[in-house]
């Protein structure tokens, strides 16, 4: 049966829709019956679409497949929320499979491939507006043999909407990802690219002793990223220099929370990457595995000192260093640190010295926590002239679990200060 022009014309409008906003064909549908029967094939479509790339979970194989099927429906690309890449050392492009399942792999990818011309790939490059008309050839030419370098990066450039972004480098350079990331930033506001990316995870093979430093302080350029994450990001002092640390512009100023994990960068390093942070409010530095340690924290994270609420910090036994009174964070809440860096000149530095009064719940961890030590800790906490109205529990972590060693002390603290509020009331 032919459609009338009514209907027609109601197909093509409900097409449109779900071609540039997707999201919206489903309330499309709920408006009458009539047009619930024209976006019917159109809504099953979409929650096809939803469930298989609203997360992207890909290697070589997956990346050039999402690419060829964007190519072919350039509405795909504005599905995916989350992407996920995983680089393989031993598989770095496409024409040379080393098992079966490779080689099944390779023949999906040729199946997808010869669905689509040199022309379609070659619009794709060009409508990222970060690559160069002269430079498309060399682009189709890399992604058509299968790089895995150019098939993340453009992956990366292509999908707007993507809000999670995870990128395991297992120890490879990835120049032109790093390129495409420095030209986002470059034709940021003009070109928005990624403009919905909120979280960034640069994750390393754990074991590995090399890897690309720059690659965390380049993502987290990028404007509108809030949350960075590290892991396993090791290298040589020397590594800090060589790949731009010391000479990168810093970080963008929307982020508040980075969290490194098991990793070896140098203080000067941090220190550029995060000189242009406004509002940082959760700091993770953990598992350290270099032969210095942090210090002298308020310079460090010296932008921070009205934002930052969370902190924690474990350079590992041997490599902590005192990292000064934390007095100068006013909106400090929760903070967890190592017993060494505490102490200064041989000597544990006392609660009410460190800590500021907006602080809520604090965590000393090591082995080395003695009960004396404990003693010298909580020294004058319960004090009338040190008053903490926020502070709910003093923790110490060991190997043998967790227990609260500021209970009866603040319960005192507490009880003094509501007795003597009372009284100024009716005085």
């Amino acid at each position: 049966m032919v459609p009338s022009k009514a209907n027609a014309l109601k197909i093509k409008i409900a097409e449109t829709i779900s071609r540039i906003t997707p999201n919206d064909i489903e309330s499309i549908g709920r408006t009458s019956s009539q047009l619930r029967n024209v976006s019917a094939p159109l809504v099953k479509e979409h929650r096809k679409l939803l469930k298989e790339f609203t997360k992207l979970d890909v290697d070589i194989a997956g990346a050039a497949k999402a690419l060829f099927e964007i190519c072919k429906r350039p509405w795909v690309a504005l599905y995916p929320r989350h992407l996920e890449v995983s680089a393989n050392r031993s598989w770095r492009t496409l024409e040379r499979p080393r098992n079966a399942r490779q080689t099944a792999l390779l023949g999906d990818v040729a199946m997808k491939r010869s669905l689509i011309t040199d022309e379609d790939l070659g619009h794709l490059i060009l409508k990222t507006g970060l690559i160069s008309p002269q430079d498309a050839c060399v682009w189709t030419s890399a992604i058509s043999s299968g790089d895995e370098d150019y098939l993340f990066a453009l992956l990366l450039a292509c999908l707007s909407n993507v809000q999670r972004f995870v990128i395991r480098p297992d120890s490879n350079k990835m120049e032109q990802v790093k390129e495409m990331v420095r030209a986002i930033k470059v034709h940021w506001p003009q070109r928005q690219t990624l403009p919905e990316l909120r979280i960034v995870h640069v994750v390393e093979r754990e074991g590995s002793r090399s890897c690309d430093l720059e690659m965390f302080p380049l993502f987290a350029a990028i404007p509108g990223v809030e949350k960075m994450h590290g892991s396993n990001l090791t290298g040589m002092y020397r590594d800090c220099y060589r790949d731009g640390w010391l000479t990168y512009p810093g970080a963008s100023a929307s982020i508040t929370h980075i969290s490194l994990e098991t990793c070896g960068m140098s203080v000067e390093g941090l220190e550029m990457l995060m000189k242009s942070l406004r509002n940082l409010q959760s700091f993770r530095y953990v598992a350290h595995r270099a032969g210095w340690g942090l210090h002298a924290l308020s310079a460090l994270l010296k932008n921070a000192l009205r934002t930052l609420h969370t902190l924690e910090l474990s350079t590992g036994a041997g490599s902590s260093r005192y990292i000064g009174p934390l007095k100068d964070f006013t909106a400090l809440k929760r903070v967890t640190v190592d017993t060494d860096m505490l102490i200064q000149r041989g000597k544990l530095q006392r609660f009410v010295d460190l800590m500021p009064a907006s602080i809520e719940t604090c965590t000393v961890a090591g082995n080395n926590l003695t009960r004396p030590m404990e003693e010298v800790f909580l020294a004058d906490l319960f004090k009338p002239s040190f008053y903490y109205p926020h502070l709910k529990t003093i923790w110490a972590e060991d190997s043998w679990g967790k227990r609260n060693i500021g209970g009866d002390r603040l319960k005192f603290q507490k009880e003094f200060h509501k007795q003597t509020a009372w009284m100024m009331r009716y005085r």
